[in-house]
């Protein structure tokens, strides 16, 4: 049997988070004083979860780095707990952003350390040596943008709201997104005047033109909105799942989500953002083939379970729908987290109980461990080695 810690997760406070989902879901004040944007739960040094050790809290990061083979598998990359799990609540459009390779992280890490850049400057790409593939999972109906429309569709989209840098960006010999990221910013301005304009005065319904809206309304006048334009724009309902691979471009637009990632700060951004921009290190990161968007709802088992698919098969996601005065079994392997995404998850195992809310998890590790899980919350266990 192995042995099972609660844990206490740190809250990012970005611009584009929710006053209310976050601060509901763990029970605080509403609105809360800040934007609330994503709740951590794993060993990032940036924002490392706290976990109860013999009666005080101890950093995980350094619980990792001190005992690595209590908590890593062998296979652990860089001595790095290989996975970082997360509560997004999205109230704006983040960044449109791309992130690298593995081989690409490395590289850029290594370049900027000689270029001797410090690594809290906002100006620096490569945080750490890990690239970061990351999966969401829907709590709520989520937006997103991913990849880029065939060029087809573009021409399409450019006569229908008449938009001529479209149309040039679709006919061109180059690809479309290097070809719309090269626009001056003269030229880049008047292509976001005029598209602006042309979704004020098209069809209400018309769903690029309310893409724009949307996005012009929270990041006014930023070119990044022509980049939205030529994305996929993707709906995910409670459940449904997206991956995003290394080198696709994307960006989150609304709604609430789980997300499951390397543990990496690696992100180049293309704009929707005050943050740093680097357009030719995010073109020399980007994708040459952008993938398509690939929606993926795995049913649930007998006992309300969902397995989703991760990056690495060392890495399982698994997803419980509890619902009141019914237990189901389930069994903790390895080194993993257990997230509690609503308002009561009992976890009962043979040597204890612990009774979770909203935004609370527990760190198992070891041998496995049979629980019993109940409550009425979404319940969401990623697990390594």
């Amino acid at each position: 049997m192995g042995e099972i810690l609660r844990m206490r997760n740190p809250v990012q406070h970005y611009a584009w988070g929710s006053r209310e989902v976050l601060a509901r879901l763990r029970g605080g004040t509403v609105p809360s004083p800040e934007p609330e944007a994503e709740l951590w739960v794993g060993a990032h040094p940036s924002a490392p979860s706290a976990v109860l050790v013999d009666g005080r809290e101890r950093s995980l990061d350094r619980l990792v780095e001190e005992d690595p083979e209590g908590y890593l598998p062998a296979s652990a990359r860089g001595g790095q707990l290989p996975f970082l799990l997360k509560i997004l609540a999205i109230d704006a459009p983040l960044s449109i952003q791309v992130h690298p390779s593995p081989e690409q992280a490395e590289e850029g890490y290594e370049r900027e350390q000689r270029a001797g850049i410090p690594l809290d400057d906002p100006a620096r790409n490569y945080k750490d040596r890990s690239a970061k593939p990351e999966t969401v999972v829907a709590l709520t109906e989520v937006g997103l943008l991913t990849g880029v429309q065939p060029a087809e569709r573009l021409r399409a989209t450019a006569d229908r709201l008449g938009l001529e840098w479209l149309r040039a960006a679709a006919d061109g010999e180059r690809p479309v997104l290097p070809s719309v990221l090269a626009l001056d910013d003269a030229a880049a301005a008047a292509a976001v005047d005029a598209t602006v304009a042309a979704a004020r005065a098209a069809d209400p319904q018309d769903p690029v033109a309310a893409l724009v809206r949307y996005v012009h309304d929270r990041h006014p006048g930023d070119r990044g909105l022509l980049v939205a334009v030529c994305m996929h724009h993707v709906h995910l309902d409670p459940g449904q799942s997206l991956h995003t691979p290394a080198g696709q471009v994307h960006a989150y637009l609304s709604g609430t989500a789980i997300e499951v990632m390397s543990s990496s700060d690696n992100v180049l951004r293309a704009g929707l953002t005050g943050k740093h921009v680097d357009v030719p290190e995010l073109l020399a990161v980007l994708a040459d083939v952008q993938a398509d968007p690939e929606v993926v709802a795995p049913p649930a088992d007998e006992h309300g379970a969902r397995v989703y698919p991760l990056w690495d098969e060392r890495l399982s996601l698994v997803a419980h729908e509890l619902v009141p005065d019914r237990s189901v079994p389930f069994e903790l392997r390895g080194t993993a987290v257990l997230l509690a995404a609503g308002d009561r998850v009992v976890v009962r195992a043979p040597d204890g109980e612990w009774v979770l809310g909203g935004g609370e998890s527990l760190l198992h590790r070891g041998a496995t461990t049979a629980v019993e899980l109940s409550g009425d919350a979404r319940v969401f266990t990623v697990s390594c080695g």
